[in-house]
């Protein structure tokens, strides 16, 4: 045994760090910390070290080399144990941890992740600490959960967030979100139904991705409901488009006429380097592979056409 662990501190630092990854935080804690100052330092200086509330801990003192917190179970009064945390997957959530769910715990915070385990009775609390600058390192987030939005009136802004992925929302809510975070780089949403943007357009500068999946909107599509949406965001550059219908005659003969939201991106994004539209054609009875292809290599030149000559643009079929 006293051979092998000379063979083991008789490793390069580069080799030992690689093969501290293959352990799970809490066991490489256990087994190397302490046993000697090099390993303290290796351990100290690792950024992937992930830690898992799923399993009962009576070793927790303070782990300030923990980058990434999985928190799924109760963590009372403890989050103050990790002051280094960058990363926080956030799957349980209880009236301690609203309290300890602050910038002065989390000084370093910069990605947090909000499932849809989370209890929808906490997320008003949550996204008021998000959207109101409560994590002043933050950059980017997730959030399962957006309504009900009752509460967007009380936020105030969260000038650190870059990139933010959230599940359903409308159009209050997608303004809402343009206003709290002047300086988002990054958004995609899904739109379950129309939410029209009537007259409250809020200009932002500074987004230059969008992603919105339509794949719930129904048939026959009403494509004026997005004009509100491009007209928001007048410097987007790069714009992606999900959407699915089930493919059949009449809906065969509105494609051939469709020009693929070529009319409203040309009106509303005026610097717009690439568009992607993600189709997916939903199989009906006795629709085989051959018809699938056929479908696909139409409505491909199709498309093709409509913006031959114009700013880089994808057509995926699936």
């Amino acid at each position: 045994m006293t051979n092998n662990v000379f063979l083991f501190e008789s490793l390069p630092n580069e080799i030992i760090i690689e093969l501290f990854k293959y352990f799970e935080a809490r066991d490489l804690i256990q087994a190397f910390y302490h046993l000697n100052s090099r390993f303290n330092c290796l351990i100290r200086s690792l950024t992937h070290l992930i830690y898992s509330t799923n399993k009962n801990d009576n070793y927790i003192l303070s782990y300030s080399f923990i980058y990434t917190l999985v928190i799924n179970t109760k963590l009372e009064d403890k989050l103050s144990c990790f002051p280094n945390i960058h990363r926080i997957l956030l799957d349980y959530v209880t009236d301690d941890l609203i309290t300890q769910f602050n910038s002065q715990v989390l000084p370093c915070l910069e990605y947090l992740s909000v499932s849809h385990k989370v209890s929808p009775f906490y997320m008003p609390d949550l996204r008021g600490k998000i959207f109101s600058n409560g994590f002043p390192n933050l950059k980017s987030c997730y959030i399962s959960r957006m309504k009900p939005a009752y509460t967007l009136r009380e936020w105030t802004r969260s000038p650190s967030l870059r990139f933010l992925r959230l599940n359903d929302i409308d159009a209050s809510i997608y303004t809402s979100i343009l206003l709290a975070c002047p300086n988002l780089y990054y958004l995609k949403f899904r739109l379950p139904e129309r939410s029209k943007i009537e007259s409250n357009i809020v200009l932002h500068s500074n987004l230059k991705r969008l992603l919105i999946n339509l794949n719930h909107d129904e048939w026959p599509w009403d494509d004026n409901f997005l004009d509100g949406y491009l007209a928001c965001v007048p410097n987007l550059e790069k714009l992606r488009i999900n959407r699915s219908v089930s493919v059949d005659s009449n809906v065969m003969n509105f494609l051939q006429h469709y020009d693929w939201l070529l009319s409203t991106i040309s009106k509303r994004l005026l610097v717009i380097d690439r568009f992607e539209f993600d189709f997916n054609v939903k199989r009906t009875n006795g629709f085989t592979e051959y018809d699938f292809q056929e479908i696909s290599r139409c409505l491909k030149n199709k498309f093709n056409n409509v913006y031959r000559n114009r700013f880089n643009s994808r057509l995926v079929i699936f």
